[in-house]
C-alpha cells in the first residue's frame, strides 16, 4: 500500500493489493486479493474491487459497485485467477457489476479509459470496451461481448453473447440486441434493427458533412443489399478501399461479423 493512500477505518484491504499515490477507499470498502489501484483512485463506501483487478489513474468505484467479480459462468472456478484489466478515469456507479475473464475466454475482461458506466449496468465475463463508451442505467453486456468507442447504450439495453458494437454506434434505450451493429449506426427495438446513421453521434465527434454522406450512401448500399446469395458481403466488398476511412471500416467491420449483422427496418 502506497504512504499517500487514504483508507477510512473499517475498509479491507488484502495484504497484497497495490494501493497507488492519493487512493482513497471509503469505510466498508474491500479491495480483494492482487488488486492494484492506480493513482487517485476512489472505492466508495461500500463499493469492491475484486481481486486479480486492475484499475488505470483516477478510476472511481461508486457505492454498491462489484467491479471485478467473478465471471457468472457455470463451468470457471470463482477462486481462479482471472483478470479484469482497466484503463484510466473510468467511472463505475451505484450497483454497477463487471465481471472477470474465463479461461474458455482467453481469462480477461478489458475496459479502455474514460467510460460510464451508469447505476446497475453489467458488464459480463470476457467483454472487451474501447474508451469513452457510456452504458446508461441497467445496461446488460453478456459474456464476449466486444464495444468500440465512443459508443451509447440506452438504459436497460441488452446484448447478447459475442456481439459486437461498433464504434460511435446508439443502441436505443431497451434495445435487446442479438446480432452485430456496424458502427456509426443506431440500433433499435426487439430484435434490435438498424435506424440510419447515429447522425448526432457523428456530428459531435467532429465528421465533417462529406464524411457522414459517404457514410449515408454505404449504409444504404450494404445494409439494404440482400444477405441471402452474398448480396451484402458483395455490396461491402466493394467498399473496402473507399478512400473516405470511415467507410472502409463500415465495410470490414460487416464482413468480420461473426453472428451477421443487424437488419435494417423494413
Amino acid at each position: 500500500m502506497s504512504d499517500g493512500a487514504r483508507v477510512d477505518p473499517g475498509a479491507r484491504i488484502d495484504a497484497t493489493a497495490q494501493l497507488g499515490e492519493g487512493v482513497r477507499v471509503g469505510v466498508g470498502a474491500v479491495i480483494g486479493a492482487h488488486a492494484v489501484l492506480g493513482p487517485g483512485c476512489r472505492v466508495e463506501p461500500y463499493g469492491v474491487v475484486g481481486p486479480h483487478t486492475a484499475l488505470g489513474s483516477g478510476c472511481h468505484v461508486f457505492s454498491f459497485a462489484v467491479v471485478g467479480a467473478a465471471a457468472q459462468d457455470r463451468h470457471t472456478d470463482p477462486d481462479a485467477p482471472h483478470r479484469l484489466v482497466c484503463g484510466a478515469d473510468n467511472r463505475f456507479r451505484e450497483g454497477v457489476t463487471v465481471s472477470r475473464g474465463t479461461a474458455h475466454g482467453g481469462g480477461e475482461t478489458r475496459l479502455g479509459d474514460g467510460n460510464l458506466l451508469m447505476a446497475h449496468s453489467h458488464v459480463g465475463h470476457d467483454c472487451r470496451l474501447g474508451d469513452h463508451n457510456t452504458l446508461a442505467n441497467g445496461v446488460s453486456l453478456a459474456g464476449h461481448v466486444e464495444v468500440g468507442d465512443r459508443v451509447t447504450l440506452g438504459g436497460h439495453a441488452g446484448v447478447h453473447q459475442f456481439v459486437r458494437v461498433g464504434d460511435l454506434a446508439l443502441v436505443a434505450a431497451n434495445a435487446m440486441v442479438s446480432r452485430d451493429v456496424p458502427p456509426y449506426c443506431i440500433a433499435a427495438g426487439d430484435r434490435a434493427t438498424a435506424r440510419g446513421l447515429n447522425v448526432t453521434g457523428l456530428r459531435r465527434a467532429g465528421l465533417s458533412s462529406e464524411v457522414r454522406g459517404a457514410l449515408k450512401r454505404a449504409f444504404r448500399a450494404v445494409l439494404r443489399s440482400p444477405a441471402e446469395h452474398g448480396g451484402r458481403r458483395a455490396a461491402a466488398e466493394a467498399r473496402l478501399r473507399d478512400p473516405v476511412p470511415e467507410v472502409a471500416a463500415f465495410a470490414a467491420f460487416v464482413l468480420g461479423a461473426r453472428r451477421g449483422v443487424i437488419a435494417p427496418r423494413r
